[in-house]
């Protein structure tokens, strides 16, 4: 596994490189061939950072095979988490992102700035969050920036006179725009399979990697208002009593566990 994770179909290695620029960071947009209206409107904005980009051809769920997302996925772990089997959105989505991290790390760049194509900011905002955090590397290796729900934010470290960098006490959602280092785009790549859970669900487990996972407040990125791309049809729920409780254990153990890493990471970090 590890072999095919960290080379392609043309033989690149991509596990360590010796070019990497210090603080070079690279903008990487996830975006499907079929999506040009999207990419039309997410190209201007990026294009404005002023940070090397890269398109990347994102996975059509769509078009995947049921025989293939039944070789690269655990269905039946994933139906006791979340009451239904992955859709074929879902799957495309890890896969994505997979590939945004290989290219990251056949890339020059030290952090790589990964876009979902529905991501929505002002580049001058963004672009000073960025450079002022990579200023304080030492304390994250996950920088979410367009979370979803509240997140119970405790600020550890102001950047700049508006924003600060803050560790999040409950659950948050998405994957719309991070900022991640080297490292952390290898641990991701190790774990990847089987896909059990959700592309977000997966890069915020902080604990599963040893990374600290820390967000910018107040928000600098949102999710545009536009018809899902991931979700196109409707799924079965599942609702006997045994995946109910598989469920609700899964949250609560989330929940908990994600509670208690954030408290050593923030305990942690007032050391440092």
């Amino acid at each position: 596994m590890l072999k095919y994770l960290f080379s392609d179909s043309y033989g690149r290695d991509f596990s360590e490189s010796g070019s990497v620029i210090s603080g070079k960071v690279g903008s990487f947009v996830i975006n499907l061939d079929r999506a040009t209206e999207r990419w039309n409107f997410i190209k201007r904005s990026v294009e404005a950072l002023g940070f090397q980009t890269a398109r990347i051809s994102a996975e059509d769920g769509n078009l995947l095979s049921d025989d293939y997302i039944n070789s690269i996925s655990d269905k039946e772990r994933y139906r006791r988490y979340f009451k239904m089997y992955p859709e074929k959105g879902t799957i495309g989505c890890s896969l994505s992102h997979e590939k945004a991290w290989k290219e990251f790390l056949l890339s020059d760049c030290e952090f790589a700035l990964i876009f979902e194509d529905d991501a929505s900011f002002d580049p001058s905002v963004l672009k000073n969050c960025v450079e002022d955090a990579i200023k304080y590397r030492q304390l994250w290796d996950v920088l979410e920036l367009e979370p979803y729900h509240h997140g119970s934010p405790v600020a550890i470290r102001r950047i700049n006179a508006s924003h600060s960098m803050c560790v999040y006490f409950s659950n948050i959602t998405h994957a719309g725009c991070y900022l991640i280092n080297r490292a952390t785009a290898r641990k991701f790549l190790q774990k990847m399979y089987p896909i059990f859970v959700p592309l977000d669900h997966y890069i915020n487990a902080a604990w599963e990697f040893d990374v600290k996972y820390i967000g910018v407040e107040p928000r600098v990125v949102r999710q545009r208002t536009c018809a899902s791309q991931i979700k196109t049809t409707s799924s079965k729920k599942f609702s006997d009593i045994r995946t109910i409780c598989s469920n609700a254990l899964y949250n609560i153990r989330r929940s908990v566990v994600w509670f208690l890493y954030s408290c050593y990471i923030k305990i942690t970090l007032c050391k440092n």
